[in-house]
């Protein structure tokens, strides 16, 4: 998959298009039945969820299918940095399409690390950043957000504040989100009192945004322990430039571990072109605006993920078929190579 960027970006431009269906009238392999925004219209509230319990208040963006009924949840944790107006693009999407997509932010590994380093420019702000990842309770009270975070989503479901089905809940992240998303799915983590887990078994699937790598301390032939127990699908999203800002050195092909690890259930795979850490995000973290092809990778990862949730949440038939057939992989060529494992149908 090496092209140049301007060839790149032409055809990310032209994967966006559907194709025709062909003459017999029997949909073509090519077609994106996910790409377009489903049928609700969104609704956008902000909020504050308490958990007394720890004494921490977390920020949640909270976009809403409008329309009757209850409707599944997809939990989005935001990378180290962010805050809950991350991945906007996403949020919308999945609840065009009949979920409700509940962007929490993370006290304590969220903007607020860097918001004085601005001024002192992008060094000072990733020295912030860095000192915040070296404080274990940052990591860990990231990960007990989760509990917290679906508890809230049952108590406001059945009290009829949320429209939620809170038996069908998912998880999304990106980068640290993403590590969420893998911790919550049941990796386990050896520390010097033994293994250690965090799995949040009410959640059924997830999306991890630049998967994170195994600690460098982590020795390969560890790599069946520390997966081994995770049991959900994953959709694993990446690209060929997805560096680890905080490790320069760390080659992009570490985000594939994961997805060649997994093997309690399904797991799926796009690694898109040229796609860089930030894309996902749906921000440009080191450059003055965002470059051309940003859209064309953000429209193909909020296509990917509502099918992919649709398939794992609502059991949809047809999203099913899409992610496990050959539509999935021509949906996105050449923006992007995909891969599955433990996929029956999958070519």
């Amino acid at each position: 998959m090496a092209r140049t960027l301007p060839t790149f970006i032409i055809a990310a431009l032209l994967a966006i298009g559907a194709c025709s269906p062909p003459a017999d009238g029997q949909p073509s392999a090519m077609e994106r039945p996910f790409a377009d925004p489903g049928g609700f219209a969104v609704q956008i509230t902000v909020d504050h969820w308490v958990d007394a319990a720890r004494d921490r208040r977390l920020p949640v963006k909270i976009y809403s299918p409008d329309g009757e009924g209850v409707f599944p949840v997809v939990i989005f944790s935001h990378g180290l940095g962010g805050s809950r107006e991350a991945a906007p693009y996403l949020g919308r999407h999945l609840a065009s399409w009949g979920m409700i997509a509940v962007h929490i932010q993370h006290p304590g590994s969220d903007e607020a690390v860097w918001a004085g380093q601005r001024a002192d420019g992008r060094s000072a702000i990733m020295r912030a950043l860095r000192q915040a990842t070296r404080n274990p309770a940052t990591t860990i009270n990231r990960f007990t957000d989760i509990p917290f975070v679906v508890d809230e989503i049952e108590r406001r479901a059945s009290s009829g504040r949320l429209a939620a089905d809170a038996g069908r809940i998912g998880i999304a992240g990106h980068s640290f989100g993403a590590h969420t998303v893998i911790a919550a799915a049941g990796f386990q983590f050896n520390t010097p009192r033994g293994v250690r887990t965090f799995e949040e078994p009410r959640i059924l699937a997830g999306a991890a945004l630049s998967p994170p790598a195994p600690n460098a301390r982590m020795q390969e032939s560890d790599y069946p322990t520390l997966y081994g127990s995770i049991d959900i699908p994953i959709l694993h999203l990446t690209g060929t430039d997805d560096g680890n800002p905080l490790n320069p050195d760390a080659p992009p092909s570490d985000r594939l571990i994961a997805f060649q690890q997994i093997a309690g259930a399904p797991q799926y795979l796009i690694v898109f072109d040229g796609g860089d850490h930030s894309v996902f995000s749906g921000r440009a973290m080191a450059r003055r605006a965002a470059p051309d092809w940003y859209p064309a990778v953000q429209a193909a990862t909020a296509e990917a993920v509502a099918a992919f949730f649709l398939a794992t949440l609502t059991e949809d038939a047809s999203a099913q078929a899409f992610i496990d057939g050959p539509g999935f992989v021509a949906a996105f060529d050449p923006l992007a190579d995909v891969d599955r494992r433990r996929v029956p149908s999958a070519p």
